[in-house]
């Protein structure tokens, strides 16, 4: 399946093997074995056609059939992004409000488990515990 994704975008593209192959930096044959499923990118060059096609490398490993990446599906904002804060910690650095609220999107999917870890280690980076 991840070969005939790679074929479909890579002609949506209008790309030749060989065109792709260069920009990625490979051989027009590790193309052509990409998509004959004869051998698999490493999760690195998986990044990379991700990046390229801009897709999520979960579409492409079929583990979605929304193509969008990440950062594109969590555009909308969050509701504690509403409040304003009181006061910044010293030294506190601007952060773009976008990436909150993709943080914040993000957060969402999360497990209570895993919750529980990102917000211990949170506390423990602002040294709140």
């Amino acid at each position: 399946m991840l070969g005939k994704k790679i074929a479909v975008l890579r002609k949506g593209k209008k790309m030749r093997q060989e065109d792709l192959a260069n920009l990625l930096g490979v051989s027009r044959q590790a193309i052509s074995n990409y998509e004959k499923g004869e051998r698999y990118p490493d999760p690195q060059m998986l990044s990379r056609m991700a990046r390229l096609f801009k897709v999520s490398s979960d579409y492409l490993l079929d583990l979605t059939d929304d193509p969008k990446p990440h950062w594109q599906v969590c555009e909308e904002p969050c509701v504690f992004m509403e409040k304003k804060p009181q006061q910044p910690a010293a030294g506190a650095r601007e952060v773009n409000e976008k990436t909150l609220s993709q943080l914040c999107c993000l957060l969402k999917k999360l497990d209570k488990e895993d919750l529980d870890c990102l917000l211990h280690l949170v506390k423990r980076l602002t040294r709140l515990e």
